[in-house]
């Protein structure tokens, strides 16, 4: 089982190999205290690996364990299992769906800044 924390810790170091805890911690929105409690929990299990970096020793940077890959494919396995369940009982083309929630993401952006402030 993963918390949200650590999932996006394992995706976006997945997409990111050897990043920096500090960058890692600014690009999925975590505090450095909690990335480093994130990071050591993650480690812990086996899901990643902190090494340092050649440069300066006081940066740790991340990468996926073979567990970490096997954990991420995992859960994007189970959540594509999921979505099929969910969307089956009633027709939905997912793939239209999606493009319909991006459209309306776009209009409330819009909407959003033309707000008046105040």
């Amino acid at each position: 089982m993963l918390t949200g924390p650590q999932y996006a810790v394992l995706v976006t170091v997945d997409a990111h190999p050897d990043l920096d805890q500090g960058s890692l911690a600014h690009t999925v929105a975590l505090d450095r205290s909690t990335m480093a409690d994130v990071c050591r929990r993650l480690e812990d299990r086996g899901l990643i690996a902190r090494t340092q970096a050649p440069a300066d020793g006081r940066r740790k940077l991340l990468g996926l364990t073979d567990d970490g890959r096997e954990a991420l494919a995992r859960v994007h396995r189970r959540a594509r299992e999921l979505e099929r369940e969910l969307m089956a009982e009633h027709a939905i083309d997912v793939d239209q769906l999606l493009v319909h929630l991006d459209a309306l993401s776009r209009r409330w952006e819009t909407v959003a800044s033309a707000a008046p402030t105040g």
